[in-house]
């Protein structure tokens, strides 16, 4: 994991500061329907009048690639990422906007990973580059974060009332 990360900052950070204009970040994020409230407040004795798409729970994602000079191939889909979307976005989406030489750096999802999409980058000249995995921490790490936290930590998990709320 050191030796990955070092790497990243030896050899490739430098190498990228000097063809910014190569560089696409990939990206996506997802909201869903079933984040709609089902309950709200009015004025006592007044009815709340409000939609929700009941009975019809979508999820929805938006992929696209970020260069230095703007948003590149973005798109959106009504269902959560999977590799053979992913494929199909690298296809239709993204391999038509890459130049010989450009490098797309992606996290490391496993719908990520595919041969086909890398194929296809490569056909155009360009290729993958994936961030480093993120290091987790071990769990005996967070107990001992939790006994540096003092007393005003454990009052407020157990019942809100901390009686030293006032000497924070």
């Amino acid at each position: 994991m050191r030796q990955a990360r070092d790497e990243w900052k030896g050899l490739r950070q430098p190498r990228m500061r000097q063809e910014i204009h190569r560089l696409v970040f990939l990206d996506e994020t997802g909201t869903t329907t079933k984040m709609t409230r089902l309950r709200g407040q009015a004025r006592r004795g007044a009815r709340l009048k409000a939609d929700a798409p009941f009975g019809h729970w979508v999820t929805q994602t938006f992929i696209a690639g970020l260069r230095c000079d703007g948003l590149t191939a973005p798109w959106v889909i009504d269902q959560p990422m999977n590799g053979e979307i992913f494929d199909t976005y690298v296809e239709t989406q993204l391999a038509p906007t890459l130049q010989p030489g450009d490098v797309v750096i992606l996290d490391n999802l496993a719908s990520h990973k595919s041969a086909k999409a890398e194929a296809l980058l490569k056909q155009r000249g360009a290729w993958f580059l994936f961030l480093p995995a993120l290091q987790s921490r071990p769990q005996s790490d967070r107990d001992g974060l939790r006994k540096t936290q003092g007393p005003y930590q454990t009052y407020r998990r157990e019942d809100h009332r901390c009686p030293l709320a006032g000497h924070r």
